[in-house]
């Protein structure tokens, strides 16, 4: 998604407007209940959207430095859910094992199973859970995985989002301006209880449009298989290779 986000003053606004209400100086702090409910759907819409999709400038990546016996590790403030297949040991570069079931963790954790080199992890409570723990004196390695961020408001001049809730008329939302004034205008008609077939349209029209470009797509093929991070003979480039050895 493009930058040229707009503050949350801009959205609102443009949200009334389009709704036939009126416009306001300010927006935060106003003991009116209409900008007062208009804040609260904006606020809503924001922490809805990002669990929608996973929006590309959401994405962060994680780090951990394992510690001798310790097995859990804390998420960041701002983790809002994984991104699939990115969990890696970068230290042996292997893929960690995992999420694992509640119930495999007790298997693991209960049951009569050799220890292996492989990492199994798993996240309860807000932390990251690993197995084995490792021992003391062990060598430590290195986690990594990249996640959605559920910060998706930022401050004036950066496009990192620092927080969930507007607090100021100037917080940078970093959305689409027209994606966030859309689902807007879709919560207050619901909220109203009016007709919302065709805000709903409107709506869907932008998310889908946006969602479709967001980061691009891939070559499709039918018959697409798992890759491989080992050597084999995959590995050997399309050619005419004489493997006998003779002239």
């Amino acid at each position: 998604m493009s930058a040229g986000y707009w503050t949350s003053l801009a959205v609102l606004n443009q949200a009334a407007g389009e709704l036939g209400l009126p416009q306001y100086p300010t927006i935060v702090g106003i003991d009116n209940v209409q900008s007062v409910q208009l804040l609260a759907l904006l606020n809503a819409a924001g922490n809805e959207l990002y669990l929608y999709y996973p929006w590309e400038q959401f994405h962060k990546e994680a780090t951990w430095v394992t510690v001798d016996s310790q097995g859990d590790y804390a998420l960041p403030d701002d983790w809002g859910y994984f991104v699939d297949q990115t969990q890696w040991d970068r230290t042996n570069h292997w893929p960690l094992l995992g999420p694992k079931s509640a119930q495999e963790w007790a298997w693991l954790k209960g049951g009569l199973i050799a220890s292996a080199p492989r990492t199994r992890y798993r996240v309860r409570e807000g932390t990251l859970l690993i197995w084995p723990v490792p021992p003391v004196g062990h060598t430590s390695i290195t986690l990594a995985m990249e996640y959605v961020s559920k910060y998706w408001i930022g401050v004036t001049g950066t496009e990192i989002g620092i927080q969930d809730m507007v607090d100021h008329d100037t917080d940078i939302m970093l959305y689409n301006p027209w994606l966030l004034i859309k689902y807007l205008k879709l919560k207050y008609y619901e909220l109203k209880g009016f007709d919302t077939t065709n805000v709903q349209s409107d709506f869907m029209r932008i998310f889908n449009a946006l969602t479709g470009k967001d980061v691009g797509g891939p070559i499709l093929s039918l018959a697409r298989q798992q890759s491989t991070v080992y050597v084999g003979p995959w590995s050997v480039p399309d050619g005419s290779w004489n493997v006998f050895g003779g002239p």
